[in-house]
């Protein structure tokens, strides 16, 4: 496969390029100070689809850059790559938090589906987090002779409406194409020492997709390769800060070129994950949700559609 070259030992006549991409790179981590600031205001006390309030108040990074030397050629591996925070105020968060905690209560005392929920036992340091999928199962490893992938006759719950409302913001605020609504979600939920592996997401899920930190900030590392160092330990070409609240886009190189992963975290972290499913991959009695076929990425058949603690669907 080649070596791996990091951008910073390029040759000068990338310079003018690189000193470019520096400074949006200052820009932006202004842009990310004042919306912190911005998401301090108590008046962002409810989940709200108003796309144009929503646009308004978030940023975004695009411009992360790590070249690695790939069969000759330097390659860009995170191409394709968007940070955006402010997209949910700490409010929102927190209620999607108690939400998902409630949702593993449930899984718990089996109030889920099959496929929906599961918790493995730890048996080591960094396995067995808690996962809870939605829209259709993703078999990660091959068990009972039936290979990774989503299972054609699996099934979970339909996604839940705050996730369908955390959907339509993502859409109406241009995180992502309206060409590219997720129709399923999983949950992880790690406890501290819990990590995810390198990995690139399978192309039973098209691109672009995303996911949403919460808790606590976290470190994702990229690479061509990733070397495994031992338990929850890994090295990688890149590796990109996840504050709490942000999304992280994955598309182009950084979806499909490079692996992924999130070392053993330090503190208790949740990140929701949505994708759409590739149309022949779908489970076989699988049906578009009605609520995201009128989505437009301006607005909504019903603007004033808003979220509150005590109208939380139940499964």
């Amino acid at each position: 496969m080649g070596s791996t070259e990091r951008y910073d030992h390029i040759s000068s006549v990338d310079l003018s390029k690189k000193q470019k991409i520096e400074k949006k790179r200052k820009m932006n981590a202004q842009e990310f100070v004042e919306e912190e600031n911005l998401n301090s205001n108590p008046k962002n006390a409810k989940f709200s689809i108003e796309g144009e309030r929503v646009i308004k108040r978030f940023c975004n990074k695009k411009d992360y850059v790590c070249l690695e030397r790939i069969n000759t050629r330097l390659v860009n591996i995170l191409d394709g790559l968007e940070l955006h925070i402010g997209v949910f105020n700490s409010m929102e968060q927190k209620e999607i938090v108690q939400f998902i905690y409630d949702l593993q209560n449930r899984g718990r005392n089996n109030q889920l589906g099959e496929h929906t929920y599961s918790e493995p036992k730890k048996w080591m340091r960094g396995k067995g987090r808690v996962t809870i999928q939605f829209g259709c199962c993703y078999n990660y490893a091959q068990k009972n002779g039936i290979p990774p992938g989503i299972l054609r006759n699996g099934i979970v719950d339909p996604i839940p409406n705050l996730f369908k409302i955390m959907i339509k913001r993502l859409i109406t605020s241009h995180v992502l194409p309206i060409s590219c609504v997720p129709d399923s979600c999983i949950i992880n939920i790690y406890e501290p020492g819990d990590c995810i592996p390198p990995h690139i997401d399978s192309h039973d899920f098209v691109r672009p997709f995303c996911t949403v930190s919460f808790l606590s900030k976290s470190n994702i590392i990229f690479g061509h390769k990733i070397k495994i160092v031992g338990p929850g330990e890994f090295i990688g070409s890149a590796s990109i800060p996840l504050p709490v609240g942000s999304v992280l886009v994955f598309n182009g190189n950084g979806a499909d070129l490079a692996k992924h992963c999130i070392p053993a975290v330090s503190y208790k972290r949740i990140s929701v994950t949505f994708r759409k499913m590739d149309k022949a991959k779908q489970p076989t009695n699988f049906k578009l949700d009605s609520d995201f076929q009128n989505i437009k990425s301006s607005g909504f058949s019903d603007a004033s559609e808003s979220y509150h603690t005590n109208t939380m669907m139940t499964l």
